[in-house]
């Protein structure tokens, strides 16, 4: 290798005892790692089966998309900046590394082929200075947030601290070895090595010999070496896990519809109901709790935390973590986790949405629901009259069965006849039954559907279908309802089932298959968009005001369906459809989803008004609503901040309905 071109020197200054000791403290580190990852896999496999390894080549672009792209992380600008600077910072140095190490170790002695040299070399040295520099800068961002600005959602403590002093020095050191070997050698090239040279022209510049820097370039080479190995062999072992735990839990996310729970197999003989000790959680949800990087977006868009009631979702994830390494104690229910806690969760999945890790906490929340409801029986405040009602009236208010279609009287509609074909069944869902406000609804897609011309009925035999039952982890309870639509369902003859409730929508698309019930389930906010779309209708009668949307957890975050609510608005002449600041996939509950419709939690505020409050601060004419639910709720908030008088809350069939000539 000739002096004029450019190459690694591996072990420049370094003698050959430090070397071996190097390699051997290498394997020491690496057996340390290993052992440490096999403790953590065996303590994952200790959970129950549940079967992850499907569909390989999309968890791969998951990883792909969100553990080395940091899409999820760059959600949020300034922490995301901060995460990905110094992910893809230490990503960086650590392929470098690996680049290194097979260069000197494995295509040099086996075939005499040197890969870092020339201009690949100085590219590399290039690339790595610079991430290296992002990095420190990264850390920078992060101590400055965590121990200056200090946001309520995560830890300013010691623990973190030491995790970012250990990574500064890592790379610090890496960029002093750097710069001593570049201020002595002096290569023409050490300019491609922007921090490095920099720093050895200041370390030559305040009168270090080249014998100072070479013994500098020592000590700290043995310096980084100790710490460097030290971070490889207590990955396994600290917060740093993360790195192994994180990526994986990406791979083995959940890629099923978000919103099928799953159910409890053969719950006639099941020997547990629910979760109330460790060793019924699944090795996926032991991997979940042992992901999560305490980072606290889960806590921060919680409408439950938001409310002050006692869920956070990151204190609910963060103490089953310690349980599992045995760090608290238990028993789960009542000294780890208080009822309270998974009471107050409304299951509007702006946690799952939001969580880098993927962690699946709204599932979490509903095993440990299943076992206070089924085990315990200790339903909080009104639910279980509710629930009784279902089983008993087939609706949550108990009102006789016999007057679900009361809301149709003078409308003509169609019912469903054994061995006819429609091209809609309508399930119309109890609260577009029973509440006289929702019912308006109804009677809004009948009208639509009418003066389209299109061919629908509606089942005689339809009854509440319990999804509440099953976010309250009453499962017996939906089995069996389920069991009874699914069976009422089969007699009839249809192309697609419309729904204008999103909780209907989502049980029937995402659950009912559990229980053979496959079908074609479309929201009606989607039908009024292709049925104007189509020509079939539309809407000539102007209204002349603002629309702010409130989105659906159980529609948009859950199914993905959020534009079409919103074309299906704009068709409205006259109307000006705008967005809430927090909308679409990070829309902020109304607070009536997982049974909150049905009971009262303790809380600082309600949930309903806090985004009624959020809505009202647009200064709409109107505020829309693509579900019965969200619509009570923001409703009864408007009352509470006597708005009545100068904002109304519609539902999008009701407004295109009103436009129909």
């Amino acid at each position: 290798m000739t002096p004029s071109v450019p190459f690694r020197d591996t072990f420049w200054n370094v003698p050959v005892w430090a070397q071996i000791l190097l390699y051997v403290g290498g394997a020491v580190a690496v057996a340390i790692f290993a052992y440490g990852v096999w403790q953590r896999v065996r303590l994952w496999r200790a959970g129950g089966p549940e079967n992850r390894c499907d569909r390989i080549p999309e968890r791969v672009k998951l990883v792909a998309k969100h553990a080395l792209g940091q899409a999820r992380v760059l959600s949020e600008a300034y922490p995301g900046i901060m995460h990905a600077t110094m992910f893809w910072g230490f990503l960086a140095l650590f392929m470098g590394t690996v680049l290194a190490t097979i260069d000197y170790d494995i295509t040099l002695p086996l075939f005499g082929v040197k890969l870092l040299k020339g201009t690949f070399y100085l590219g590399y040295e290039t690339v790595l200075d610079l991430f290296g520099l992002f990095f420190v800068i990264g850390l920078g961002m992060a101590v400055y947030r965590r121990f200056v600005v200090r946001p309520a959602r995560i830890d300013p403590t010691a623990r973190f601290a030491n995790v970012l002093l250990l990574l500064f020095l890592i790379n610090v050191t890496g960029f002093v070895l750097e710069a001593c070997r570049l201020a002595v050698v002096r290569p023409e090239w050490a300019r491609f090595s922007p921090v490095g040279w920099a720093l050895g022209q200041a370390m030559a510049g305040a009168g270090m010999s080249d014998g100072a820097l070479r013994t500098t370039h020592f000590a700290v080479w043995l310096f980084h070496a100790v710490i460097s190995l030290g971070f490889v062999a207590i990955v396994p072992y600290s917060y740093f896990s993360h790195l192994v735990t994180t990526p994986l839990n990406i791979f083995f996310s959940k890629l099923g519809p978000r919103g099928a729970i799953r159910p409890i197999e053969n719950i006639e003989e099941a020997e547990s109901l629910g979760i109330s000790k460790l060793e019924e959680f699944s090795w996926k949800r032991r991997l979940d709790f042992d992901a999560c990087l305490e980072c606290g977006r889960c806590q921060a868009v919680c409408p439950a935390y938001m409310a002050g009631s006692a869920l956070s979702p990151k204190r609910v994830i963060v103490k089953l973590k310690g349980h599992l390494h045995g760090v608290l104690p238990g028993p789960i229910h009542g000294a780890l986790i208080q009822p309270d806690e998974l009471w107050a969760c409304t299951t509007c999945m702006a946690c799952v949405e939001e969580c880098p890790a993927f962690i699946d906490i709204v599932d979490t929340i509903i095993d440990l629901r299943r076992y206070l409801t089924l085990s315990e029986g200790a339903l909080p405040s009104t639910a279980p009259q509710s629930l009784q009602n279902i089983q008993r009236a087939g609706n949550p208010w108990g009102l006789p069965p016999a007057e679900r279609l009361a809301w149709a009287e003078g409308l003509d509609v169609p019912l469903m006849e054994p061995g006819k074909e429609v091209e809609y069944l309508y399930w119309v869902g109890c609260s577009a039954s029973y509440d006289k406000r929702n019912q308006s609804i109804a009677r809004s897609v009948v009208k639509i559907l009418k003066t389209a011309g299109v061919s629908f009925g509606v089942m005689p035999e339809e009854r509440c279908h319990a999804e509440v039952g099953r976010r309250l982890g009453e499962e017996y309870l939906y089995q069996t309802v389920q069991r009874e639509n699914v069976e009422a369902t089969k007699q009839y003859r249809f192309k697609k089932v419309i729904t204008h409730c999103p909780h209907c929508f989502n049980t029937i698309k995402n659950e009912f298959p559990q229980f053979g019930g496959t079908y074609d389930v479309v929201h009606h906010s989607v039908v009024i968009d292709e049925l104007i779309a189509s020509g079939k209708i539309t809407p000539t009668r102007r209204t002349d005001a603002t629309v702010v949307f409130h989105d659906s957890c159980y529609l948009g975050r859950y199914n993905g369906i959020m534009e079409a609510p919103r074309a299906a608005a704009k068709s409205v002449p006259g109307l000006r459809v705008i967005d809430p600041p927090r909308a679409r996939g990070r829309g902020l509950c109304c607070g009536g989803g997982g049974g909150h419709m049905w009971m009262e939690i303790p809380a600082e505020k309600r949930v309903n008004i806090i985004r009624t409050e959020e809505l009202l601060a647009q200064k709409p004419d109107v505020i829309g609503t693509a579900c019965p639910f969200c619509l009570a709720m923001v409703d009864l908030g408007r009352k509470v901040k006597e708005a009545e008088a100068t904002v109304q809350v519609k539902d999008i069939g009701e407004l295109v309905a009103e436009s129909l000539p």
